[in-house]
C-alpha cells in the first residue's frame, strides 16, 4: 500500500497535471482567436478605474470615491512682502515629493500693483511648511524672502524632466506679463531658474501642464483652447493637448475636454456663455509608465444671473474626475460629481478650488493639494467669511482609491478579460464590511475554472488593506500559471474593491 507521502506527492502531480491541461486547451483556444484582444498586465497596478478590465460582471456598479477634504489652511500669503492690499495665493500652484520632502511653489499676487511673484515652501511631513529666506530675488528693498521667480509671471507647473541633463531636471512653464508670451523656466534645483524658450502654442491664460510621455516618446502639453464668440460674453474655456520633440515646436493638437450636450443642457443662462466651462486642468499618469491618464478638470460655473453684481453666478470653481487610456479622449467618471467640492460657507475654499499638478503618495494615501479662495472669479466673497482668505489645503485619498467596484450585501461578480500577467501572488485593494468579502477565481479562457483555483478553494477576504494577498487554501502561489492567458473572477459581497496587482 503506498504510504501518505507518496499519496500526497501523487495527488499534487495530479493537480499539476489538471492545471497544465486547462492551460493547455485555454491556448489552444486563443491561438484560434485574436491574440491581440489579450490584456498584458504584467506586474502593475490595475485599477478599476474605467470598464477595460471587465467584461462581464452582476450585481456591481463602479463608483468614484472622493478624497476627504479636511479644510486645514496649510499655506497662506503671511510673509511681510505677501500682506499687501488685496494680496492672496493664485490658484497657479505647484507640489513635488523629491528627496524625502515636500516642496511647494505658489504664485502670490498683489491687489493693487497687479504684481505676481513665485514663492517656495517645502515641508517634511507635507502639513507643516516652512518658507526658507533664500536671498535670491529683491522686494521693497529687501532680499529676505522665499522668491524663486519675480516678475509678473502667471503662476507655474513645476515638473521633474527626465531626458534632461541635470543643470535643466526642473522645469516650469507660464504666460507672462504684460507681453503675454508663454515661457518655460529651467532650474538645476527647483530655486534657481533661467529662461529656456519662448514656444508659440496660442492661447495659454491659465496653468499649463508639461510632461514627457514614455508611450509616445514625446513631451506633451495640457492648456487652454478658446472659442471666441461675437458677443464677448459667449467666450468660453477648454482643454487641449499638444505634442513636442523639443519644448519649442508643438504640434498635434486636439480639443480633450469640453463642455459638452448634458452641460449646455442642463442650465439655460442668460447670455450667448454656456453654464459651465473648462478653465484648465491637472493631467498626470498613474501609476506607471503604461497606467491611466488621469484628469482633474477645473471646472468654471456661470450659470444663473445675479445683477448688479457682474458676471453670472456662482462665478465658482470645482474639480471633476476624468481618465484615459491613450490621454487624448477622456471619460467622465461618477456622474460627473465633484471630485474635489467647495467647502463650507465662509472657509477659504467655499469659493474656489483648483487642484494642484501631481498627487503626492504619502505611505498607503494619496494627498491631493488644492489652492482655495473664499472670493470668487468677479471678485466677490462668501456672505460667512469676515475677511479674504486664500491658500492651499489638502484632501486625502487611500492609494489606488479613485473609483471602485461595488457590490452590495446581495453580492456580485466582476469576469475580467483575457489577460497574462507576471509574479508569484495576487494582491487586492479592497475594502469590505465586517460580514463582506471577496474571493477570486482563476478561469481558462474559455470561462472554466482551472482546477485548484476555483471558487470552492478560494479563501473568502475580509478586512481594509491595499495588498491583501489572495488565497486557495494553503496556497498563495499563482507562478504556474504566468504568463499563461487567463481570467479572473471576483466573486464579491458587500465590499469595494480599487485595484489588483501580480507580485513576486
Amino acid at each position: 500500500m503506498l504510504n501518505s507521502p507518496v499519496i500526497v506527492r501523487l495527488l499534487l502531480t495530479l493537480a499539476a497535471l489538471a492545471v497544465a491541461v486547462a492551460v493547455g486547451v485555454g491556448e489552444s483556444a486563443l491561438a484560434a482567436s485574436d491574440e491581440a484582444r489579450v490584456i498584458d498586465v504584467g506586474s502593475r497596478k490595475q485599477l478599476f478605474i474605467d470598464k477595460m478590465l471587465i467584461a462581464s460582471s452582476r450585481g456591481v456598479r463602479l463608483v468614484m470615491d472622493p478624497p476627504y477634504m479636511d479644510g486645514r489652511l496649510l499655506v497662506t500669503n503671511d510673509q511681510p512682502w505677501e500682506v499687501k492690499r488685496g494680496a492672496g495665493v493664485s490658484v497657479y500652484d505647484t507640489v513635488l515629493k523629491d528627496n524625502g520632502r515636500v516642496r511647494l511653489w505658489y504664485d502670490v499676487y498683489e491687489g493693487e500693483t497687479k504684481a505676481r511673484r513665485v514663492a517656495y515652501a517645502e515641508s517634511t511631513d507635507g502639513i507643516h511648511f516652512t518658507k526658507p529666506k533664500l536671498n535670491l530675488h529683491e522686494v521693497d528693498g529687501s532680499r529676505a524672502n522665499n522668491i524663486v521667480l519675480p516678475g509678473i509671471i502667471g503662476g507655474c507647473a513645476v515638473w521633474i524632466d527626465p531626458k534632461a541633463p541635470p543643470q535643466q531636471r526642473y522645469k516650469t512653464q507660464a504666460k507672462v506679463y504684460p507681453s503675454g508670451q508663454f515661457h518655460i523656466h529651467t532650474s538645476p534645483d527647483g530655486l534657481r531658474w533661467s529662461l529656456l524658450a519662448r514656444p508659440k502654442i496660442g492661447h495659454k491664460d491659465t496653468q499649463s501642464i508639461i510632461f514627457w510621455d514614455p508611450v509616445v516618446r514625446r513631451y506633451v502639453l495640457y492648456t487652454r483652447a478658446k472659442i471666441r464668440h461675437k458677443d464677448p460674453r459667449g467666450n468660453y474655456r477648454m482643454v487641449r493637448r499638444l505634442e513636442s520633440d523639443d519644448l519649442t515646436q508643438w504640434e498635434n493638437e486636439q480639443i480633450v475636454m469640453r463642455a459638452d450636450q448634458a452641460d449646455l443642457a442642463t442650465y439655460k443662462t442668460s447670455t450667448p456663455q454656456p453654464p459651465v466651462d473648462y478653465y484648465g486642468a491637472t493631467v498626470f499618469k498613474y501609476p506607471d509608465a503604461n497606467g491611466v491618464y488621469v484628469m482633474l478638470a477645473q471646472a468654471f460655473w456661470h450659470l444663473r444671473d445675479r445683477a448688479p453684481i457682474p458676471r453670472l453666478g456662482p462665478n465658482a470653481f470645482d474639480v471633476r474626475l476624468a481618465v484615459s487610456r491613450d490621454g487624448k479622449t477622456f471619460h467622465r467618471v461618477g456622474g460627473w460629481a465633484p471630485f474635489l467640492r467647495l467647502g463650507p460657507t465662509g472657509r477659504f475654499d467655499s469659493k474656489m478650488v483648483w487642484a494642484l499638478p501631481n498627487p503626492i503618495r504619502m505611505g498607503d494615501e494619496l494627498w491631493f493639494y488644492y489652492a482655495g479662495s473664499n472670493t470668487d472669479h468677479a471678485g466677490q466673497r462668501a456672505p460667512a467669511a469676515s475677511k479674504k482668505l486664500t491658500g492651499i489645503g489638502r484632501a486625502v485619498m487611500r492609494l489606488d482609491g479613485f473609483v471602485s467596484a461595488d457590490a452590495d450585501y446581495a453580492g456580485g461578480e466582476i469576469v475580467t478579460p483575457v489577460i497574462r500577467f507576471a509574479g508569484k501572488s495576487l494582491q487586492l485593494n479592497l475594502d469590505t464590511s465586517g460580514g463582506g468579502c471577496v474571493r477570486v477565481e482563476l478561469l481558462d479562457v474559455q470561462g472554466q475554472p482551472i482546477p485548484g483555483f476555483t471558487r470552492n478553494d478560494a479563501t473568502p477576504l475580509c478586512g481594509n488593506s491595499v495588498r491583501m494577498p489572495a488565497t486557495w487554501g494553503k496556497t498563495r502561489d499563482v507562478s504556474n500559471l504566468a504568463g499563461k492567458p487567463v481570467k479572473l473572477r471576483f466573486l464579491m459581497r458587500d465590499c469595494k474593491l480599487y485595484a489588483f496587482q501580480f507580485a513576486e
